[in-house]
C-alpha cells in the first residue's frame, strides 16, 4: 500500500463533520500537505470538512474544503476547488468586520478585508466551538490592548420577544466574557409596514418581520447580535449571528430610509471599501447606532 493510501485511509477513518485543529504536518488534509503550512509556526491551523454525510463518502476523495491558519499577522484561508485549492491572505491589520452565524446546522464566518473582498468559511453548525475560537483569537490579534471593565445592566426580558431568549443569552455570554463592553441598544422584532400599497394588503396576510437585535461596544469595537437573515415572512428563532465592527477601521457612518419598508432606516457602515448594512428602526435604534460614532463627519442621517 502506498504511502499516500495510507494518509487518505487514515483521513478517511477520522472524518467526520467536526473541525479539528491541526499540531503537525501529518495530520494536514492530504489536499493541502504540500501547501507550505507548517502547523508548528502558526497560532491555529483548523481543518473544515466537507459538508457530505459520512456514507457518500470514500477514501479517495478530499474531505476537507477549508484549512484555515492563523499566526501572528495573517489569517490564510484555503479553499477546496475539486482536486486544487485557491488562497487567500489576509494581513490582521486589513480587517474590516467579522460576521458569523448559524442556522441549525449551517454555519457561516465571513471575514470582511478593508479593500472590500470577503473570504467566507461554512461549517456544520454543530462544530461551531473551534470557530469562535478562531474569531476569539483572530480578534486578539488586532485588539491588542484590553479596555477598562465596566458594569452594564442585561437588557431586561420585558425588552425583547419571548422568542429572542436566545439573542439575550448570546448577549449575556459575551458580557461576562468581555466585561468591558457595555450596552448601545437592544432592539425588539417588529412587523414592518411595506411602502408599496400593493405590498401592504398582500402582506396582510403574510407579513414580513425585522428581527430583534442587540448591539454593545467598547472604545475598540462594536458587536451586534441579531439573526441570519434581518428580515424573513415567518418568525426566526433558530438562528443566531454576531457582526464584529471594529472602530480603528470605520470611516463612515450614514443612515437612509429604507426603499421597501416604513419606519425603517439602513445604517451603513463604510470600513475602506468594506460596506455592511443594518436595517434599524428610524428615530431612537437609529439615532443610538449613528450616536457610538462621534464626530459630524463620520454620521449623516437620512432626511
Amino acid at each position: 500500500m502506498s504511502d499516500s493510501r495510507v494518509h487518505s485511509t487514515k483521513e478517511f477513518d477520522a472524518f467526520g463533520p467536526w473541525i479539528d485543529e491541526v499540531h503537525t504536518v501529518e495530520d494536514l488534509p492530504r489536499l493541502y500537505r504540500h501547501a507550505g503550512i507548517d502547523p508548528t509556526a502558526y497560532r491555529l491551523v483548523l481543518k473544515v470538512p466537507r459538508d457530505i454525510e459520512r456514507r457518500n463518502a470514500n477514501p479517495d476523495m478530499h474531505l476537507y474544503d477549508y484549512l484555515i491558519a492563523l499566526d501572528e499577522e495573517t489569517l490564510t484561508v484555503m479553499r477546496r476547488l475539486d482536486d486544487t485549492f485557491g488562497t487567500v491572505r489576509l494581513p490582521l491589520d486589513r480587517v474590516a468586520a467579522i460576521q458569523d452565524s448559524v442556522r441549525l446546522l449551517s454555519g457561516r464566518l465571513t471575514v470582511h478585508a478593508v479593500d472590500g473582498s470577503e473570504t467566507t468559511v461554512t461549517y456544520n453548525g454543530s462544530a461551531a466551538a473551534p470557530i469562535r475560537n478562531l474569531i476569539r483569537l483572530l480578534r486578539r490579534r488586532y485588539l491588542p490592548q484590553t479596555p477598562a471593565a465596566t458594569t452594564d445592566a442585561v437588557p431586561a426580558e420585558s425588552n425583547l420577544d419571548r422568542v429572542d431568549t436566545g439573542l439575550l443569552t448570546d448577549y449575556r455570554r459575551l458580557m461576562e466574557s468581555e466585561p468591558g463592553l457595555r450596552l448601545l441598544n437592544a432592539a425588539q422584532r417588529r412587523l414592518v409596514v411595506p411602502a408599496s400599497r400593493l405590498e401592504r394588503l398582500y402582506r396582510r396576510f403574510w407579513p414580513i418581520t425585522l428581527h430583534a437585535s442587540i448591539a454593545v461596544t467598547d472604545d475598540r469595537e462594536i458587536q451586534i447580535i441579531h439573526r441570519r437573515d434581518w428580515f424573513t415572512p415567518s418568525g426566526d428563532d433558530l438562528s443566531l449571528a454576531r457582526t464584529v465592527l471594529p472602530r480603528a477601521r470605520i470611516i463612515e457612518v450614514t443612515a437612509h430610509a429604507h426603499e421597501r419598508y416604513l419606519g425603517v432606516h439602513v445604517v451603513t457602515v463604510r470600513a475602506g471599501a468594506a460596506r455592511l448594512q443594518f436595517p434599524a428602526d428610524a428615530g431612537p435604534v437609529t439615532d443610538a447606532l449613528l450616536a457610538s460614532f462621534p464626530g459630524p463627519a463620520r454620521r449623516a442621517h437620512a432626511k
